[in-house]
């Protein structure tokens, strides 16, 4: 009798659940990391996020 495995089917339910997240997560993330790598030291500096 073959072995039933669960991984396969708990990680499908979970994909179908959680991608939203993951892909908004993913998105946010590199919109604030092209931010920050846009600044350069003077910007960081006079930035009005930081008077």
């Amino acid at each position: 009798m073959a072995k039933f495995d669960p991984w396969p089917v708990f990680f499908r339910r979970e994909w179908n659940r959680n991608w939203p997240f993951l892909v908004g997560f993913a998105i946010t993330g590199t919109i604030i990391t092209k931010f920050s790598l846009g600044l350069t030291g003077n910007l960081f500096l006079h930035s009005f996020l930081f008077l």
